[in-house]
């Protein structure tokens, strides 16, 4: 049984509205070209800016709950439990993350929106959906590995941000249609090794 072919890496194009390299999924071997590491990283920022003021939110209304609840004689006993309501909070946060990650897997976010990029899969580019994203956002939710990953991307060292995925960008030539130009520095050293 033949073997499918693994493409890898940066090919020998350019992008035409970019000038950044083009890139190969793995399997399928069609084009792509990555988003800038510092566009990635400021759309995972606001990604989670907007998760944990929507979270800030949801304990306010908690918090608000809970003194609403000391108004009424029936409820006291419930009202007066901090500990109860702090890990009502608590026990939420997986949830309420799993649930951000599905819609960001399926339909990107505000961070994605705001970056012009879709974060895609490196094999054949096809997005994780709602089950697997959940899980992605869940991951990228221990923030000292989240920091490490985070400043290294800024870098750019060329750093997978999770395994198997890639900031794919939207706003490239190639995204909009134009062909890319073959790399004139591949050219000169296509000839001079002809030669």
């Amino acid at each position: 049984m033949a073997k499918k072919p693994e493409f890898a890496g940066p090919t020998q194009l350019i992008d035409s509205g970019t000038n950044r390299p083009v890139r190969q999924y793995t399997m399928s071997g069609q084009y792509y070209v990555r988003a800038t590491a510092s566009r990635h990283f400021w759309g995972r920022v606001l990604d989670g800016v907007v998760f944990l003021a929507a979270f800030c939110v949801f304990s306010l209304l908690v918090v608000c709950t809970q003194l609403a609840m000391k108004n009424s004689p029936a409820l006291w006993e419930l009202a007066y439990e901090d500990s109860f309501f702090m890990a009502l909070v608590a026990l939420a946060w997986f949830p309420a993350l799993y649930v951000y990650g599905m819609i960001w897997g399926k339909w990107g976010l505000f961070g994605d929106k705001a970056a012009h990029m879709r974060s895609v899969r490196i094999k054949d580019g096809t997005i994780s959906g709602a089950w697997i994203g959940g899980w992605r956002a869940v991951a990228w939710s221990f923030f000292p590995f989240y920091v490490v990953l985070l400043i290294v991307s800024v870098f750019d060292g060329g750093m997978d941000h999770t395994p198997g995925y890639v900031p794919l960008g939207l706003d490239s030539g190639f995204a909009k249609g134009q062909a890319p130009f073959l790399n004139p520095s591949s050219v000169d050293g296509a000839r001079a090794q002809a030669s």
